[in-house]
């Protein structure tokens, strides 16, 4: 680049701001009082782009974040730029832009006025030449018209000392646009004039019909004419530019020297926002954005006689009074130009830093207010129209480096111009304006549509009336109607609030308030709307009515607006009918003689009485106050009186002072809704803070819909019934719990054809697909459909469409932007650069990517917008995870502090400053924040341009990546083993351990391990020796020893752990939630797709670990549509992450009971993963024999090899392929097939032999346990045995230190579970002490919940109530303190089964039943069908026995869908056996009452009760609860002998693996059925609900005779001549 080029772009703060300003200010005179006029000569070029509003609205309209301003800026100001460069290349001054369109001047002497004109003809034929036609990268055409005009030009300055705008008018002016207009696409068209002036023997021309106006088609080439002497002779003629070529500087203003009273001046012409910027030395494009915005033309007509005079002071009047009005209201004069014969005024609201919640009122009231001024204070003008429109538009700055303006763009403002030419004289608006006004709808009147030109489907258009208090009088209802199709959602809690406290209401007649306070959009006038229905269904007087921002300012609004509707003079449109009917209301209780106090409140004409001419105004409005609380007065002593006001906190002073007095005299009833004061707002008055904080008031906070609820509310928006999971998850995460986002996202993704809708089909049997493993189906209602309609659908998402990249709705960015535009620089800096990190964000990580900032202010900052609400401070991740859990999982109400501040209170200074003190203190401790209002985080997210987001996303993943491993109580490391490793080096470089100043704490734990490595080690030499002299232990005595260890390692480990103070608990699931999620979104956005997999399995085998599989599903999701959408070519994937991929896959749907689909996966992930997997039995026995021999060999070997470089690969490998034959082993053991245990036996067998090859001995316990298991489910005893033992003998040489210690407690866990399936009771209670110990002492919460259960119903099958309580007790809290819902979901089922099986409560029935229907839509639950499956069938045993049939089929029918998706599980075993349980229950009334549907129940529960036998083959204990069930059905089917048999049967196995619970039942059934000598009473229904409550503490002493509450199993009543009909009887149960 040469020295001349550099200086082109070395321009000084005054070039900066002379780049906004026309030449023709820039050399102006400014020496003269604003308004003035300036004429001169000159030749104009007006340039019309087409296609640029269609371009605009392509961008505006997309959902794709990838297309962003920054795009559509580099498209626009390429070819603006072009142009503007040629007009300055010739010569010419660039005016003004307007929009989509540029005037340009040469500004010359009358006499060389032909040279120009064709000097501008010669520019104008190089831009149609170069630019004339351009094609976008979206598909669509660029193309230019041109007019040229010449003569006189005028140029008025008007404006104020502050801001000043120009215009130039003049004949010349108004023909220029009419020959643009007459021009087409890439045409040049001369004005009249234009034509007389020029020289007319070098232009050729083409006439136009009926028009004066020529089209040019060529300049001629003549031999006399001398290009560059003509060039030069134009140079002289024109004043300040000169021409020049591209080499050169294009424009003198743009270098001038610093000049400070010059750049004073230039200044008013400019916007502050633009100003800012450029002192900031901040790139104006940073200005640019596609952003919603409210858009107000104001058209000025002027008579025929106004003279230029008539004009600039007409002109000056209207600026002057527009700025008054607009700029108090954030509103900013753009543009102030000459158009069609009048003067045009754009106006916008809601530009950056400007923007305001309620800007489309303000701006129609605004708009109002300047029709009404204009046209009647100014002078010579006769007509004045407004357009007022709202929508996503381009603002930003357009044009080319030297010579810029900040416009918008966009069919927004096409259509607001069009609205104002095409209905004169008046105030319109569109649609849009008028519903974003909030406004009543009296405030509008509808217009006829009217064709106007370039806009197609405007919509509908409104005439504003204007805001006066004739057009609102008594009229403020509800404007939400309460529809039985579209009921309420998720807000049961709330309208049961108001019921009850209207019942203590109606006992006592004490006035009561309820109010609702809520963020806008959450369904607060729904809510009211409901009340209301509510108070009128029981036969109470309800007056309900809705307020809007302009109420607060009319006096006494609230009460006289309430009184009338009370009254019922609300809806007369005549004064007479109103006084007929208050005479007939207040006679009797109000005296005649004041009714004409009446007359100014309701427009009625009562004779004024003499006594009320005497009173003075004081007195007439306290007898006015007192007359309204008499007709109350009256009325409530013959009815209940319930007030409902919506958007309260737009109730006028006096209304509430009224309401003040009113209530503390008469017992009214009264519902509010409010929302919470924004951030800068006014403070209520002191009566409502005195009304919001009395005693009678409860001050309730809405909170955010559950994400089931919203889930529902999509399927009820749509009409349909269910969703895609794809779409669930966009809309939970994207709405955060806010209605009306739900609705604006729909609305949105409609609008854009993303949502597809298709007929539901029958077939249920669609389970064994991996996008079915979640879906939702919202079941149909008979209020949610009428009775014709018979089809059902189902919504899904276009192909090919990133839900990720979806931007958010113009309404919800604008919501946000209000907030945002209301912080100052700094605040705003944090807020945009903590979007970029998410929700929430660490500080450390916040502080890393502000630019240039000290830890002094960015604390400062962070404290401000603490206490303004836009953030919230979390101690640490874990307390952060736990605030939003409780958030997402509390039933309760939210009701907030009554201590509400006024606006007369004043603040003391000193308070103020310790409370910002403080509060920057806790800010300096806190590691985590997030957004109060995460919709606050996704619209500032998106105000950053693409280049620059992507430079901070690569900032903040190069800082989070040392931090992306498992925590260091679970060992480190990647959550995939050695996946750094695998991926060819990518991430080799980061520390896996993420060891830094953490290695410290793990030395101290070495050095308390050093005692208990030297202890064991001495007890294994012995056990060795022993082992060698009488060979292989009793396996009884390896399994005490092995119990005598741990009680070792645990007393030794209590003492270490007492040396080592601040020891953390696991912290994986923070890890993922708040570093790994984060980098693989951090990735996504820099388009770095290798990396971004890479995360994106790190988390979603992270949630596997967790046992999370819904959110591990989502992000398997999200992995397969990445790999989708990169093309085979430019694909970067390695074959190891696409075989981690499909076993994630295979082991979510395991986990779902999804086996078919399972199986396929994992193989798949094999064959990828290259071992081989046979697919025949013949394969199988070969294979078998080659395991089976390097199994062997591997048992000699017994040598461990050093790790040398390169091996962390192939360990990566080998435990990919040994958790897929772990899968695949578990997989097979389902199958009924007789093969598939030989398959089973296979894959657990390689499982070994990888592990054995890995050396690792973590691995190697691991895959001994599974061998044993699987063996045990086959029923080989002796190999069962074996490996078990081996399991533990092979744990001795375990360091008892990090990971290695979590293997022995997991050992331990696994054994003890085991033993549970076996009926080894006590040995799985004593190894589930020593498990629950060392979770403990390790701080594993979630292993820990795992382990109680088992506890649990080891010490509830042998009936040791009073541990099976204490250990309950221990798995509440424990899951309650670490918020986990499955092991909250396993507190509940041990609830139950203590209710239906021991005759004793621990917690209610009421609070399993609440804690089943307020959780069965939590992601993490859902993914436990075993779990569900438990919880439905128990609930619906309880509905059963109780014989509430309603209830029982509605639960019944919830578990029947999970049974297929459960595997054989000791849990999924245990519920199966409730569901048929369940069904017994329904066979036996189906016996009783409906025998023709016996056959059915008869067949399922024969087929079930089979299956039930072959599951129980991997839990045993439970075989006694299924022959427990055959007998019971054998006896209902009148199968004595076989009943008899299966009983016997159930009492043999009960004894043989020692489940007490079901002997002690089968003792009390065997009386009941066969040896009872009298008829037994059934205690468990005479007792039931009201179980006796055993607390913790108590013993079986202290709760009598509880053991006698156990259900009797009833045999229906039989006809002894037809014991059976035809359908039942005659069956045998094998």
């Amino acid at each position: 680049m040469t020295s001349e080029d550099k200086k082109q772009f070395e321009i000084s703060n005054l070039g900066k701001v002379a780049a906004h300003v026309p030449d023709l200010i820039v050399y102006g005179d400014f020496s003269q009082e604003v308004p003035f006029i300036e004429s001169f000569d000159g030749v104009l070029l007006f340039v019309d782009i087409s296609g640029f509003t269609a371009l605009t609205e392509k961008f505006s309209m997309t959902t794709n974040l990838d297309r962003g301003a920054d795009e559509l800026t580099l498209a626009l100001n390429n070819y603006v730029g072009d142009i503007v460069e040629e007009v300055l290349v010739f010569g010419g001054d660039v005016l003004k832009f307007a929009g989509d369109a540029l005037l340009a001047l040469w500004k010359v002497e009358r006499c060389h006025i032909n040279d120009i004109i064709t000097l501008a003809l010669k520019c104008s034929f190089s831009i149609q030449q170069e630019y004339g036609v351009r094609d976008t990268e979206v598909g669509l055409e660029l193309r230019v018209k041109i007019g040229l005009s010449a003569g006189h030009i005028s140029k008025v300055v008007v404006g104020d000392n502050r801001h000043q705008y120009f215009l130039v008018i003049g004949r010349a002016v108004d023909e220029v646009r009419l020959a643009q207009n007459l021009a087409k696409a890439s045409e040049i068209i001369l004005s009249p004039n234009c034509w007389e002036l020029c020289d007319r023997k070098l232009i050729e021309v083409e006439k136009i019909k009926d028009e004066r106006a020529v089209k040019v088609r060529y300049i001629r080439n003549t031999l006399d004419f001398d290009t560059e002497e003509f060039f030069d002779r134009c140079t002289q003629y024109l004043y300040q530019n000169r021409i020049c070529d591209n080499f050169e500087i294009l424009r003198n203003a743009s270098v001038l020297p610093p000049n400070d009273k010059l750049e004073k001046c230039l200044r008013k012409y400019v916007m502050r926002n633009i100003l800012k910027k450029i002192d900031d030395n901040q790139p104006l494009e940073y200005l640019s954005e596609l952003r919603p915005v409210t858009i107000v033309f104001v058209n000025l007509q002027f008579d025929e006689s106004a003279n230029t005079q008539h004009l600039c002071k007409a002109i000056q009047d209207a600026n002057t009074k527009i700025a008054a009005i607009i700029y108090p209201l954030s509103g900013k004069i753009n543009k102030v130009f000459m158009f069609d014969k009048g003067c045009t005024l754009l106006c916008i609201f809601g530009l950056p830093g400007d923007k305001q919640s309620d800007e489309g009122a303000n701006a129609l009231d605004s708009a109002n207010k300047i029709h009404a001024f204009c046209s009647t204070a100014l002078m010579k003008v006769r007509l004045v129209s407004i357009g007022v429109t709202s929508g996503p538009v381009f603002c930003g700055v357009v044009g080319h480096r030297l010579r810029h303006e900040y416009t918008v763009i966009g069919r927004k403002v096409n259509l607001a111009a069009r609205m104002m030419m095409y209905y004169p004289g008046v105030v319109t608006c569109d649609a849009v304006t008028c519903v974003k006004s909030k406004l009543p709808s009296y405030f509008f009147e509808e217009l006829p549509l009217i064709e106007m030109k370039g806009v197609l489907n405007p919509g509908t258009v409104y005439k504003f009336l204007g805001v006066t208090e004739k057009t609102m009088i008594y009229k403020a209802y509800l404007s939400r109607e309460r529809c039985e199709y579209y009921p309420l959602l998720g807000r049961k809690k709330e309208t049961d609030l108001f019921e009850n406290l209207l019942s203590d209401f109606k006992a006592d007649r004490k006035s009561r308030i309820i109010i609702y306070e809520g963020l806008m959009g959450y369904g607060k006038s729904q809510l009211l709307a409901e009340i209301a229905f509510l108070g009128q269904d029981t036969g109470h007087r309800v007056v309900a009515m809705e307020l809007t921002k302009i109420n607060v300012w009319q006096n006494f609004f609230v009460i006289r607006t309430l009184m009338a509707m009370f009254l019922g003079i609300d809806t007369c449109k005549t004064y007479d009918a109103r006084q007929y009917i208050l005479v007939t209301r207040i006679r009797g209780v109000v005296q005649e003689e004041y009714f004409c106090l009446l007359n100014n409140l309701y427009h009625v004409k009562f004779p004024t009485s003499e006594e009320v001419s005497k009173m003075s105004n004081e007195a007439k409005n306290e007898k006015l106050e007192n007359i309204l609380v008499n007709i109350l007065k009256n009325a409530v002593m013959k009815e209940v009186l319930i007030f409902v006001i919506d958007e309260a906190q737009f109730m006028d002073p006096a209304s509430w002072d009224f309401l003040e007095n009113l209530l503390s005299d008469i017992g009214i009833f009264v519902v509010m809704s409010l929302s919470p004061s924004p951030r800068k707002g006014r403070l209520p008055c002191a009566a409502a803070a005195r009304l919001m904080s009395s005693e009678y008031t409860t001050y309730v906070q809405l909170r955010e819909l559950t994400p089931s609820v919203i889930v529902q509310k999509a399927c009820q928006d749509l009409g349909v019934v269910s969703i895609a999971r794809e779409l669930e998850t966009f809309l939970i995460q994207r709405s955060h719990g806010n209605p009306l986002y739900c609705e604006e996202l729909l609305r949105n993704l409609h609008l854009n054809n993303v949502l597809q809708f298709h007929m539901l089909e029958e077939d249920e049997e669609r389970e064994d697909e991996w996008d079915n493993l979640f879906t939702i189906t919202a079941l149909k209602t008979q209020t949610s459909r009428t009775s014709s309609e018979s089809d059902s659908y189902i919504c899904t998402i276009t192909q090919n469409v990133k839900m990720h990249n979806i931007m958010l709705p113009p309404t919800l960015k604008g919501i946000a932007l209000a907030e945002l535009d209301n912080m100052n620089p700094s605040e705003q800096m944090v807020v945009k650069c903590a979007a970029i990190i998410g929700v929430t964000f660490s500080t450390e990580l916040l502080f890393h990517i502000l630019p240039e900032w000290t830890k002094m202010k960015m604390n400062q900052t962070l404290a401000a917008l603490v206490e303004s609400h836009i953030f919230k401070c979390f101690g640490e991740r874990k307390e952060m995870n736990t605030n939003q859990i409780q958030d997402e999982l509390s039933n309760e109400l939210c009701f907030s502090p009554k201590a509400v501040k006024s606006m007369g209170q004043e603040s003391d200074l000193g308070m103020v400053v310790a409370n910002r003190l403080k509060q920057e203190e806790s800010v300096m401790q806190c590691k985590v924040m997030g957004f109060c209002t995460p919709l606050l985080q996704e619209a500032a997210y998106e105000l950053w341009l693409k280049s620059q987001k992507r430079a901070l996303h690569l900032k903040c993943a190069s800082y989070l990546e040392s931090q992306a491993h498992r925590c260091l109580c679970c060992g480190g490391g990647d959550f995939i083993p050695f996946h750094r490793y695998a991926v060819d080096g990518m991430l080799q470089n980061i520390d896996p351990q993420g060891a830094k100043a953490t290695r410290s704490k793990e030395s101290i734990l070495n050095e308390a391990a050093s005692v208990i490595v030297s202890v064991t080690l001495k007890k294994l030499e012995q056990t060795d020796q022993g082992g060698k002299s009488h060979g292989l232990s009793r396996a009884e005595d390896i399994e005490m020893k092995f119990l005598e260890r741990m009680d070792e390692i645990i007393m030794l480990t209590e003492k270490g752990k007492k040396r080592i103070k601040n020891l953390s608990s696991c912290e994986c699931e923070a890890i993922v939630e708040y570093i790994i999620i984060p980098l693989s979104q951090h990735c996504v956005a820099v388009e770095d797709t290798p990396r971004a997999l890479y995360y994106l399995l790190e988390s979603a085998c992270g949630y596997v670990h967790l046992s999370n599989n819904y959110m591990a599903f989502t992000y398997l999701n999200t992995a397969e549509l990445m790999l989708k959408s990169v093309s085979p070519k430019q694909r970067n994937i390695s074959l190891f992450e696409e075989s981690v991929l499909h076993s994630l896959k295979g082991e979510v749907s395991y986990n779902m009971g999804q086996i078919n689909l399972a199986k396929k996966l994992v193989k798949k992930a094999l064959r990828l993963l290259k071992r081989s997997f046979p697919m025949t039995i013949i394969g199988v026995f070969f294979k078998s024999m080659v395991e089976t021999s390097k199994h062997l060999s591997h048992q000699k070997k017994q040598v461990p090899w050093q790790m040398s470089s390169g091996r962390e690969k192939k360990l990566a490998f080998l435990y990919q392929q040994g958790h897929c034959l772990s899968l695949l082993w578990q997989l097979f053991s389902l199958d009924l097939a007789s093969s598939s245990k030989k398959f089973s036996r296979l894959a657990a067998l390689m499982n070994v032999n990888c592990a054995e090859e890995s050396q690792d001995e973590s691995q190697i316990i691991s895959s001994y346990m599974e061998f044993s298991l699987c063996c045990q489910l086959m029923g080989y005893q002796h190999e069962w045995m074996k490996y078990e033992l081996m399991a533990i003998q092979r744990s001795a040489h375990l360091r008892v230190v990090g990971e290695e210690l979590l293997i022995i407690a997991k050992l331990a866990s696994s054994l003890a579970y085991m033993k549970l399936c076996l009926g080894n009771l006590p040995l799985a209670v004593q190894l589930g002490y020593r498990a629950h110990e060392l979770c403990v002492q390790l701080k594993k919460p979630k292993l820990d919940c795992i382990v109680l259960n088992d506890l649990f119903n080891a010490l509830f099958l042998r009936t040791r109530y009073q541990d099976s309580v204490y250990v309950l007790s221990w798995l509440e809290d424990l899951s309650m303190r670490d918020d986990n819902v499955i092991g909250q979901a396993c507190f509940v089922t041990g609830c139950l089964d203590l209710m239906l099986y021991a005759g004793f409560s621990f917690k209610s029935f009421d609070f399993c039943l609440d804690f089943v229907l307020n959780q069965q839509m939590n992601c993490i639950l859902m993914s436990q069908n075993s779990i569900m499956l438990g919880l439905y069938s128990s609930l619906a045993i309880w509905c059963g026995r109780l014989q509430e049939w309603d209830d029982f089929m509605e639960l019944f029918e919830q578990a029947r869908r999970l049974v297929r998706r459960t595997s054989a599980s000791l849990y999924a075993n245990h519920g199966f056996c409730k569901f048929v349980e369940c069904e017994a229950l329904l066979l036996r009334k189906y016996i009783e009452e409906s025998p023709g549907k016996a056959r059915e129940m008869r067949n399922k529960i024969t087929k079930n009760l089979e299956q039930a036998i072959t599951q129980c083959s991997t839990s045993p204990v439970y075989y006694s609860r299924v022959y427990h069930m055959k007998a019971y059905v054998q006896l209902m089917l009148g199968q004595d002998e076989n009943s008899q048999s299966f009983l016997e049967k159930a009492f043999a196995d009960s004894e043989l693996y020692g489940n007490h619970l079901e002997q002690s039942w089968l003792e009390i059934t065997k009386e009941w059925w066969f040896t009872g000598k009298c008829p037994m009473e059934d205690y468990w229904l005479k007792t039931a609900p009201d179980f006796p409550i055993w607390e913790v503490g108590m013993g079986e002493k202290d709760m009598g005779a509880f053991h006698k509450n156990k259900y009797l199993l009833n045999v229906p009543e039989l006809d002894i001549d037809n014991p059976f009909p035809d359908s039942v009887s005659e069956v045998e149960i094998s």
